[in-house]
């Protein structure tokens, strides 16, 4: 997975609280430090069974995903549930708080009988905007509000 730190830069609010998995929390400029550092690389970021909540120019998004992330420690392959929380600031979807609970071994990539996605590419924060984009977009047309 591309370690784009430039492309990141514009995905994140100025006000971004980033909370780890372990409880740790960074705010922005310490996570885009700790990519460009590669303290910690995510290798890979697979989300699936995103639900995603649009609330004029605040976005709620929660689901699943199956991590491969790289640390001084090692590689490590694990399961989370995210909470991530966006704001629309001149005309763009900008990630303000994530956080993230780690999923016992057993419950993976399992939720009623689902399975884990392993297309998504764009890491969970393109992956999410994209998405927010699209269901903003498709509710701007319905309610008749002009999009910028």
């Amino acid at each position: 997975m591309k370690q784009d730190v430039v492309a990141l830069d514009t995905l994140l609010d100025d006000e971004l609280d980033y909370i780890h998995t372990g409880g740790d929390l960074q705010t922005r400029s310490q996570f885009i430090d700790m990519i460009k550092k590669q303290t910690l690389v995510y290798e890979s970021i697979a989300p699936s069974n995103v639900k995603v909540r649009v609330y004029n120019g605040l976005a709620l998004s929660t689901g699943r995903s199956q991590m491969l992330v790289r640390s001084a420690t090692g590689v490590s392959s694990f399961g989370i549930r995210f909470t991530e929380v966006y704001v629309r600031r001149d005309g763009r979807w900008l990630l303000t708080a994530w956080e993230a609970t780690k999923l016992p071994d057993n419950a993976a990539g399992r939720s009623r009988g689902e399975l884990a996605s392993t297309k998504p590419k764009l890491g969970a924060f393109g992956f999410a905007a994209n998405r927010l984009e699209l269901l903003y977009r498709r509710n701007a047309r319905r309610v008749q509000v002009p999009v910028r």
